[in-house]
């Protein structure tokens, strides 16, 4: 189990607290497990997960570390500006950024994707965003967790330039649905339970937090005593 990769995780720092998100599907067989992220690509330096647990809607597996990232790893913070609530692109280019392995290390997987709605053809009252491959290449292949980040080019009427968001994360699509050529490889989630867990965290610190995003990945260290009784 040591080292073993369990998925990619966004994160994000508020003050000395550092809590992330991931499909909650990667966390379910790993109850038990102590986990840790992968803060440089070659595996050198972990960051241990404290505890774990299920979002409100429990789409959504949310994890907060034991101490804040230091300086200087490969997973670098980004602004708070640049974690977005909303999964619309607006027509952006967008892609699903995550993690696979690279040898005893680890790689970032880049899957440019078009990103459609889908009502279920007028028969769902809740409608989803699905991801569709731009690429042959990237053909299902396995995003689950994966950061849907988008590329929005300045807003002159907004005063806003161009700007990169992370707007939610990808998860295993169920359904039928085929809006592009290529078939579906992933339902989208969007962050907000992620943004409710800051705001709870937000509410303990005294002074005014520094608020950091930044793109991880999950490694299983070993299991608790328990899970090896039987």
């Amino acid at each position: 189990m040591n080292g073993e990769l369990v998925g990619p995780v966004t994160l994000v720092q508020n003050g000395n607290k550092v809590i992330g998100a991931t499909d909650a599907e990667l966390l379910r067989p790993y109850v038990g497990a102590k986990l840790a992220v992968a803060i440089m690509l070659d595996g050198s330096v972990i960051a241990e997960v404290g505890n774990w647990g299920l979002s409100r809607h429990a789409s959504l597996g949310l994890v907060e570390l034991v101490t804040p990232i230091a300086s200087g790893m490969d997973v670098k913070p980004l602004d708070l500006g640049a974690v977005c609530a909303s999964i619309d692109t607006r027509g952006s280019r967008a892609a699903l950024v995550g993690i696979a392995r690279d040898g005893k290390g680890f790689v970032r997987t880049w899957v440019p994707v078009h990103i459609d709605t889908d009502d279920g053809s007028g028969m769902s009252d809740v409608a989803v965003r699905l991801a569709s491959p731009v690429d042959d290449s990237h053909a299902g292949i396995a995003v689950e967790g994966a950061s849907l980040f988008a590329w929005f080019p300045p807003n002159p009427a907004l005063g806003r330039a161009s700007e990169v968001l992370v707007l939610g994360l990808g998860q295993t699509y169920r359904g039928f649905a085929k809006p592009r050529e290529r078939a579906v490889i992933a339902e989208l989630v969007g962050l907000d339970d992620l943004g409710r867990a800051l705001i709870a965290a937000q509410r303990t610190v005294e002074r005014e937090p520094e608020l950091r995003q930044v793109a991880g990945e999950i490694v299983a260290r070993a299991r608790a005593a328990s899970d090896h009784d039987e």
